[in-house]
C-alpha cells in the first residue's frame, strides 16, 4: 500500500510546472526541544568525562521535484522540522545518495556548468542522479558535519564524477567518508576530534548498481569485507581513538527486515570493535538491535530509511549518546529514534517530524517506527 501511495504522489507531483517551483512547509524550530527523551534504558554505564551526541539520518535522495525546489529556494526548508535535532547534535551525519559533479552529463561529457537548475542532462534524478553543489552548501549550513559517499549511486557519473564530488565536498568544507579519489591510497577512515576523544568513521556500500568502479574508489561492504574489518580492528586498537562508528549502505530496498548478510556483517563489525553500526539504503526503516561486543552493549541500526526524497516511507533519525566507559573508551550510553516521514501536496514537499503523542496521519510514522524498532523511541516533546 505504501508503494501505491508513493506512486500516486509521484504522479500528482509530476504535474507541477518546472518554472513554478513548489514551496516547502516548515514548523518553527522553537516548538520542539532539541534534547531527545530516550525510551530505552541506558545500554552501558558511564564513567566521568565528556560525552558526544550523534544524529544520523538516511538518504539525501534528490528526485527531480526536490532538485527543482531546492535550487529555486533552499533545501533546508524541506527538513526544517528536523533542524533542532540536527543542529543540537555534536556530530550530524547524512548519506549523500548521488554525485555532485558540476557540468558532467549522463554520458560523461564535461560541459559548462548550467548553474543550480534542474532540467538539463547535467543535474538529473532517477535512475542516475547528479546534484548541483548547492545541496552541499545547504547541508553544511543546516548543521551536518559529515556525509557518507559509499552507496549504490556513487558511480552514477563514473570515476570522473566521483573525483568531482570529492572536490566539491572539499570546496564546501563538508567532510566525507566512504569514497576516495582515483589513484589515492586506500584510506577509508575519517577521524573527527570531539571533546570526548577521537571518533573514527568508516562507511561502505553493498553495490554501485552494476556501474564500473575501475579504480575501486568505493569501499564495498562484502567484496572488501576483510579490509573493512581490518580497519575497524585497527582503529579500535589505536589508543588515540576513543570510538569507531561504522556506516554501511546495505540491505534490500523497501524491506523492513534486515537480511542474513546484514545480520552476519553486523555481528562481525561489533566483534571487531565497532562502537555503533548505523545503516542506510532500504529507503524504509529497519530494526534497532543491541549486540554484545568488546565495547559492551553495542547498537546496530539496520536502516534509518530516507532523510529527504520523493518517497513517503517512514524513516528515522538515529540518536546516539556516547560516553566514556570503565576503560576510558567511548561506549553507547543511550540510543533511540525520532520518526520522520516525507509529505507531499501539489504545492509542497516537507519532512514531517511528529511530536510524541501525535495521532492520525501525523502520528503514523511514530506508530510504524514503534512496530519496527520497539522500545527505542526518542520522539521530541513539543508544545
Amino acid at each position: 500500500m505504501i508503494r501505491i501511495l508513493a506512486g500516486l504522489a509521484l504522479v500528482i507531483l509530476a504535474g507541477c510546472q518546472v518554472d513554478q517551483p513548489v514551496a516547502a512547509r516548515t514548523t518553527p524550530a522553537g516548538q520542539c526541544r532539541a534534547t531527545p527523551v530516550f525510551e530505552a534504558a541506558p545500554l552501558n554505564a558511564c564513567a566521568p568525562g565528556p560525552r558526544v551526541s550523534l544524529a544520523i539520518v538516511g538518504d539525501v535522495l534528490l528526485h527531480w521535484q526536490l532538485q527543482q525546489l531546492g535550487y529555486a529556494r533552499d533545501f533546508r526548508h524541506v527538513w526544517a522540522q528536523a533542524a533542532p535535532f540536527i543542529e543540537g547534535a555534536d556530530i550530524a551525519i547524512a548519506n549523500l545518495e548521488g554525485p555532485v559533479a558540476p557540468g558532467l552529463t549522463r554520458a560523461g561529457a564535461k560541459l559548462r556548468d548550467p548553474g543550480p537548475v534542474w532540467g538539463s542532462d547535467v543535474y538529473t534524478g532517477f535512475p542516475t542522479f547528479n546534484y548541483h553543489p548547492k545541496i552541499l552548501a545547504d547541508l553544511k549550513a543546516g548543521g551536518f558535519d559529515l556525509v557518507t559517499t559509499a552507496n549504490n549511486h556513487s558511480m552514477d557519473r563514473g570515476a570522473r564524477g566521483a573525483d568531482l564530488t570529492l572536490a566539491e565536498l572539499s570546496r564546501a568544507g563538508l567532510p566525507s567518508v566512504g569514497m576516495i579519489r582515483g589513484g589515492a591510497a586506500r584510506d577509508f577512515v575519517l577521524r573527527r576530534q570531539t571533546p570526548a576523544g577521537t571518533l573514527s568513521f568508516i562507511a561502505c556500500s553493498f553495490s554501485t548498481n552494476g556501474l564500473p568502479d575501475p579504480e575501486r574508489q568505493v569501499l564495498m561492504c562484502y567484496r572488501d569485507k576483510a579490509e573493512l574489518l581490518s580497519m575497524v580492528r585497527r582503529e579500535g586498537a589505536d589508543p588515540k581513538v576513543a570510538g569507531v562508528i561504522v556506516l554501511p549502505h546495505w540491505g534490500v530496498e523497501y524491506s523492513n527486515s534486515p537480511n542474513a548478510q546484514q545480520r552476519a556483517l553486523a555481528q562481525d563489525l561489533v566483534g571487531a570493535g565497532a562502537t555503533a553500526v548505523v545503516g542506510t539504503h532500504p529507503h524504509v526503516a529497519q530494526p534497532f538491535q543491541v549486540v554484545a561486543g568488546p565495547q559492551g552493549a553495542t547498537p546496530v541500526v539496520y536502516s534509518t530509511g530516507n532523510f529527504i526524497a520523493v518517497q513517503d516511507h517512514m524513516g528515522a533519525m538515529a540518536l546516539l549518546d556516547l560516553c566514556p566507559g570503565s576503560d576510558g573508551r567511548l561506549v553507547t550510553h543511550q540510543a533511540g529514534w525520532i520518526a520522520m516521514q516525507m509529505r507531499f501536496s501539489p504545492t509542497a514537499y516537507w519532512l514531517d517530524v511528529a511530536p510524541a503523542g501525535s495521532s492520525g496521519v501525523r502520528g503514523a510514522a511514530a506508530q510504524e517506527m514503534a512496530r519496527i524498532a520497539p522500545g527505542f523511541s526518542a520522539q521530541p516533546q513539543c508544545r
